[in-house]
């Protein structure tokens, strides 16, 4: 018999499943589209890479609302909500709305992932939290990867970027249905004062932005993809396709491997990051290759990451410490674009981008080599 907190994880797990199929099917086009629209690397790395931010930044107002007001349940429901702004990039064909669009989605992606975590962390008594995050993660994961298989196969059917988003109107109305479904928590009326993030976890976070930072990020590889194999190509999305699939697998299995072992799995992974690097060549079978890779980091990135946070909070400023990291996470996001989009622009060969990643690697690496020694 399926227990209480395995159930409320795997209904958190549906809805995130749901979002996820709409918002990552969206962006699993989006370079490409963008690309179209005549957007270069940088602009588009950039962009997209401060949508990243713009989402981070909006965490702590997510985090903060859900510890003050107890609603958690009510703030995941309203960011889950706005996902409606994906269908809606079918609709223009203007560089700029598009943009817009894009950053709204991150920020209602942004509102909604701190009272979520806060939720699934709070089950930590009755779900291991590795096994929690990494049954949710894979759940999350199925969402991500069903949504670039689609887009992968309407653009092999009709050749057209823009059905892909208006598409996804049936996945939105799917999870409107779901939303009624998230479990309320019993502490969830219960609002108390929000405690500062204790030193270890600003640390914590500024080695996971470093991580992220260095980490070649997914919307660069997707432009390097269109460029290699031509605008509307089906490879886009198959490729960020690829990245999805071995993300959610990686998640899983990590988050299993981190109840056993513990933070030190965070170290592998950390050195492992540079490993994408090492394939920017303008090959499309390498460069599929690098979105493998891509995706065993993401895996971590959203499973055990995410746990090392819940250990780190103090008290009941769960939502407050996850927006502290998110907002880390974020910086490190467009830090990444922005840095990948340039060398991309400018040409610059695997060196550049193996020397830049592992600066960042090594930097990460130093501050959670210190925060294992204390």
């Amino acid at each position: 018999m399926v227990s209480a907190g395995l159930r409320a994880v795997l209904i958190i797990g549906v809805v995130s499943m749901l979002g996820d199929f709409i918002y990552e099917g969206g962006r699993s086009v989006l370079p490409d589209y963008m690309r179209q629209l005549g957007m270069s690397a940088a602009l588009v790395g950039a962009l997209l890479g401060l949508s990243e931010l713009a989402g981070w930044l909006s965490r702590p107002v997510g985090g903060l609302i859900a510890d003050k007001t107890g609603r958690y349940t009510g703030v995941v429901r309203l960011g889950y909500g706005g996902l409606i702004v994906v269908p809606l990039i079918g609709l223009t064909g203007n560089w700029v709305v598009v943009t817009g669009l894009a950053f709204a989605e991150r920020v209602f992606r942004g509102l909604r992932v701190p009272p979520r975590d806060a939720l699934l962390s709070r089950l930590r008594r009755e779900v291991g939290l590795g096994t929690a995050f990494g049954i949710h993660e894979l759940l999350d994961q199925v969402g991500a990867t069903a949504g670039p298989l689609l887009a992968t196969s309407l653009l092999i059917l009709v050749n057209e970027t823009r059905q892909v988003f208006l598409w996804m109107i049936i996945p939105y109305l799917l999870l409107l249905l779901s939303l009624v479904m998230i479990p309320r928590h019993r502490e969830e009326a219960r609002a108390g004062p929000v405690e500062r993030p204790p030193r270890e976890l600003l640390l914590y976070s500024a080695a996971a932005g470093l991580n992220v930072g260095g980490l070649l990020p997914l919307p660069v590889l997707l432009f390097l993809v269109s460029e290699t194999a031509g605008a509307g190509s089906w490879l886009v999305p198959a490729a960020y396709t690829l990245a999805m699939a071995v993300d959610a697998v990686a998640a899983l299995l990590l988050g299993r491997a981190f109840d056993r072992l513990g933070p030190r799995l965070l170290l592998v992974v950390v050195v492992f990051s540079v490993a994408p690097s090492l394939l920017l060549w303008r090959s499309v079978e390498l460069l599929l290759l690098a979105a493998l890779l891509v995706g065993i980091v993401v895996g971590a990135q959203e499973s055990i990451f995410r746990v090392a946070v819940a250990y780190l909070a103090s008290g009941r400023s769960l939502g407050t410490s996850y927006a502290t990291y998110g907002l880390a996470f974020g910086a490190g996001s467009a830090l990444a674009g922005l840095s990948f989009g340039v060398m991309v622009d400018l040409g610059l060969g695997v060196p550049y981008y193996v020397a830049y990643s592992a600066a960042m690697q090594a930097a990460s690496l130093t501050i959670l080599l210190r925060l294992a020694k204390k």
